[in-house]
């Protein structure tokens, strides 16, 4: 989970102090309203005077935790209390059998396909969290190679189709100074998969230009062509796709008061580089990690908490899933729900080749 640097008089609140501001927030994370100090005063557990709370509250409010939008209203907390809440106070819940139920599903047989397994993900995180869901596809590097081929579309171009373990298909037009038959496209295709099958695109080219056969003469020319069609067939620097779904979510509920707010946040969803942008930059450590508020830096999640956790097979991070809501998400639910979606989908996604 993602921790920030907590001052030094934050870290000495003490115990009233936290059994306020936990309170604070969960009331305001069921009802979105502002809490004010007789309401809290009924809610806790453990006995405290209205007065009390209000001076509690004053003294959270010069910390930066609560702000109020008039001075007769209660109290809202801030994106820096709920940093202090996630890191501090939230306990996750457990997932219960049908939470776990519900996930296991990616994982169910009949699903063949990588694209099928990460559409049907993004559905069902944001069928369960009720918020906007991403899911980025494993890069192309990683993929491993099934098969390719070569089809000559014109006297320069030619199509270059590949297949990956998964069943991946990626079509590729690429461009050579002279022209090549087809016959001799189709020996490149076979010297290449019998060469590289089952490798992954970057070990492919890495390797490809260094490869060497034993009747070198046989195939001096087929290798220097193999090389510069492997060179440009096998180019790795392709974004890889991104899975959306429930962005209609937030536009159906009122976790946004700020029509504004909304519209920026619906206008980033429609540029998908600059999200995958966002993805990218989480991929840096393994478990949950949690961007609130302005600690997001893209401007048009400065409203919105970003969840994210990679998927993974034993030997390399493949991609990143996460769910963006509202701030005052119930952190206690959906925590657990995106941890343990990004191990059921590392497990299932392993399976498909990605070893």
């Amino acid at each position: 989970m993602l921790r920030s640097q907590v001052p030094e008089s934050e870290n000495q609140i003490d115990e009233r102090t936290q059994l306020v501001l936990q309170g604070i927030i969960d009331s305001y994370i069921e009802t979105t309203e502002p809490v004010g100090s007789r309401t809290l005063s009924k809610q806790l557990a453990t006995p405290i005077s209205p007065a009390t709370i209000r001076n509690i509250m004053s003294d959270l409010a010069e910390l930066g935790f609560l702000t109020q939008t008039h001075t007769s209203a209660g109290r809202i907390p801030t994106g820096k209390a709920f940093r202090y809440y996630v890191d501090s106070l939230a306990v996750a819940d457990s997932l219960t059998e049908e939470l776990q139920s519900s996930i296991q599903k990616l994982s169910a047989k009949g699903v063949s396909q990588v694209e099928e397994l990460l559409s049907n993900t993004t559905k069902i995180l944001a069928n369960l969290t009720q918020f906007a869901c991403l899911v980025t596809a494993p890069k192309t590097a990683v993929s491993r190679l099934q098969r390719i081929e070569f089809i000559k579309v014109s006297t320069s171009k030619i199509l270059v189709i590949l297949v990956s373990k998964s069943g991946v298909v990626r079509n590729k037009l690429i461009e050579m100074a002279e022209e090549i038959s087809q016959d001799f496209l189709n020996s490149i295709s076979a010297f290449l998969n019998e060469q590289f099958q089952n490798r992954s695109f970057q070990e492919i080219r890495d390797q490809i230009l260094e490869s060497m056969v034993e009747d070198k003469e046989r195939y001096d020319r087929l290798l220097a062509q193999a090389v510069r069609l492997g060179k440009k067939a096998f180019e790795v620097s392709d974004p890889p796709e991104l899975y959306m779904d429930g962005h209609l979510n937030l536009l159906m509920s009122n976790a946004f008061g700020d029509h504004n707010d909304l519209r920026g946040l619906m206008s980033t969803f429609e540029r998908k580089g600059q999200i995958m942008e966002v993805l990218d930059s989480t991929m840096q450590a393994d478990g949950v990690r949690i961007y609130i508020g302005v600690e997001n830096t893209h401007e048009g999640l400065r409203d919105c908490t970003l969840v994210t956790a990679n998927y993974r097979n034993e030997n390399n991070i493949l991609g990143t899933l996460g769910v963006i809501g509202p701030i005052h998400m119930d952190y206690q639910r959906i925590i657990p729900v995106v941890d343990y979606t990004s191990k059921i989908l590392s497990q299932a996604i392993t399976r498909h080749s990605y070893d």
